[in-house]
Order: structure tokens, then C-alpha cells, then sequence
């Protein structure tokens, strides 16, 4: 009988900004993320977010909670859209429903994964900025 052929898993070696305002789930999601190589940075609010691209810019890609105190992911999207055009952001939360995958699409969501996480979702997201990044480098 033919031994499965082996799913190569991605390697990632990139900067990647999670955000989440619970805590635990930042903590687990950077253990996941870091299983893969790269630079995971993490923080609880948006505005931590905001300050972080200021002085460290060359992040990869953003992956944000939506529903967060202060300013919800939809709105940091936009926000940071404007100012960081280039770069990916993916939504990561348990209430896609209450904003409707086509607001998420106009925000200008890289792509929206809804929690909770496995590995699987981590290889996709990861697949999906790797190849973003590497027709944006085929375009330079």
C-alpha cells in the first residue's frame, strides 16, 4: 500500500502583528503562529497596534479580534488601510456574523477566519500572506 504523502507544512520568516484584547487567546495564538518561524509581535489593543506601526513598520500582515473595547477591528482596518495600504490585515474572530462578510470585504480585509483557531487556519492564513507578499514582490 502507497505511504500519504506528507503535507509540507508553511514556513513562514516574516513579522506578523496579532491583536486581541483577551489575553489567553494572544498567548495561544502567538505559540500557534510561532510554530512556523518569523517574528510574532503581540498586543491587546488597537491603539498599541497603532503605535507599534509607527516606530516598527515592515510587518507582513495584521490579524485583528473584531469586537474590541474602544475601536473595533472594522473600523482599525480602514484606518490603518489608509495610512498602510500595502499591508495584509485578516480578521480573526468569534462575531463575523455580526458584521456580515461583505462589510468585512469593503473594510479591506485581507481574508476572515473565524475562531476558534486550529492549525489548519494557521497554515492557511500563513499560505495566504506568503503568497500575497510574493506577488506583491513580483510586481516590484
Amino acid at each position: 500500500m502507497p505511504k500519504k504523502p506528507k503535507m509540507q507544512r508553511p514556513k513562514h520568516d516574516g513579522k506578523i502583528l496579532l491583536i486581541d484584547d483577551q489575553l489567553s487567546h494572544l498567548r495561544m495564538l502567538k505559540n500557534m503562529f510561532e510554530r512556523y518561524g518569523g517574528q510574532v509581535v503581540t498586543v491587546d489593543s488597537a491603539e498599541e497596534a497603532e503605535l507599534i506601526l509607527e516606530w516598527n513598520p515592515g510587518f507582513d500582515a495584521l490579524i485583528t479580534d473584531l469586537k474590541m473595547p474602544w475601536v473595533n477591528g472594522v473600523d482599525f482596518c480602514l484606518k490603518t488601510k489608509k495610512k498602510y495600504p500595502n499591508i495584509q490585515i485578516y480578521a480573526l474572530s468569534g462575531y463575523l456574523e455580526e458584521y456580515g462578510r461583505n462589510a468585512l470585504e469593503e473594510a479591506g480585509f485581507d481574508g476572515v477566519y473565524q475562531k476558534p483557531v486550529c492549525f489548519e487556519m494557521i497554515e492557511d492564513m500563513l499560505n495566504a500572506i506568503e503568497k500575497r507578499a510574493s506577488e506583491t514582490d513580483d510586481a516590484i
